[in-house]
């Protein structure tokens, strides 16, 4: 049945009828799995196979044009009527099809297919038409709200960068004819350590105490700059405060499992934090 039909097509010698048949289950060219599409192929000279699928499609055509009257007619008609408006939809349909196919590059001497030709599909309604117009646009809306949803992460990390480096990233994203926001640098958020402050022991457990050492060193440096800060509301100078005395805690505890292993090889302990933070809280 033409319902039925997936493609008509010939290649060169080859001409091919594509149709599905949920009884018979095949290897599919286009699924490379199991489906129910099934091909019957006849072959002959060029000229002939090309005549055959000209007559096909046109056949096929005569068949939407049939269909598509029927849904028109309001009413019971006669034969002769409608033997009469097919021949006049019919006629003009077959010769426009073989003019497009001589005219249409898609269509080669050696090569043509149902899909090529223009053919519409006759099983595709327009209430399902309709349906997957709402379901593409129900996508749509998805992915919009979840675009915006990453454009605004991406804001919120490209602020935070600005704030650690005090310059705003070029990915930061604007909307035509905004202006990037001005982004005050946090005060005590940058530091750099310098080669010749990295300890040169050569034990390797004792290099890492000392390199952790440092780096807490600059950490609680940091914290003391962000607790002193001016202008601080006074939850937040509260909040600092403890942060730079945890900071100043660790740095102690690093200090005391240094001397331990100092003490442990036979070497002499030290006084580091004591030293460099002589006002320490």
């Amino acid at each position: 049945q033409w319902k039925q039909l997936e493609n008509l097509y010939f290649r060169e010698k080859k001409f091919a009828v594509e149709v599905h048949d949920p009884r018979r289950i095949s290897v599919s060219r286009r699924t490379l799995g199991q489906s129910g599409l099934v091909v019957q192929t006849w072959y002959a000279n060029t000229s002939l196979i090309k005549s055959i699928w000209v007559m096909a499609i046109s056949q096929h055509q005569f068949y939407l044009d049939r269909k598509q009257s029927k849904a028109k007619i309001p009413s019971a008609r006669s034969l002769d009527d409608i033997a009469m408006d097919l021949t006049e939809m019919g006629t003009p349909k077959v010769s426009k099809l073989v003019t497009l196919e001589a005219k249409n590059q898609l269509i080669m001497a050696s090569n043509g297919s149902l899909i090529s030709s223009g053919s519409q599909d006759s099983e595709i309604s327009e209430e399902q038409n309709k349906e997957k117009i709402m379901e593409l646009k129900k996508k749509e809306k998805l992915l919009q709200e979840k675009l915006l949803q990453k454009v605004e992460e991406l804001k919120k990390i490209c602020l935070r960068e600005a704030e650690l480096t005090g310059k705003m990233p070029k990915e930061y994203p604007l909307s035509a004819g905004e202006e990037p926001p001005q982004v005050r640098r946090r005060v005590g958020t940058a530091f750099k350590l310098d080669d010749n402050l990295l300890p040169s022991e050569e034990d390797p457990t004792l290099q890492d105490l000392e390199g952790t050492f440092i780096i807490q060193q600059k950490l609680v440096e940091a914290a003391k700059k962000l607790a002193s800060e001016p202008d601080l509301c006074k939850n937040v100078k509260k909040k600092r405060k403890q942060e730079y005395a945890d900071a100043v805690k660790k740095l102690q505890e690093i200090e005391n499992s240094i001397n331990e292993y100092r003490i442990k090889c036979g070497k002499k302990p030290t006084q580091k934090s004591t030293l460099t933070l002589p006002g320490k809280q």
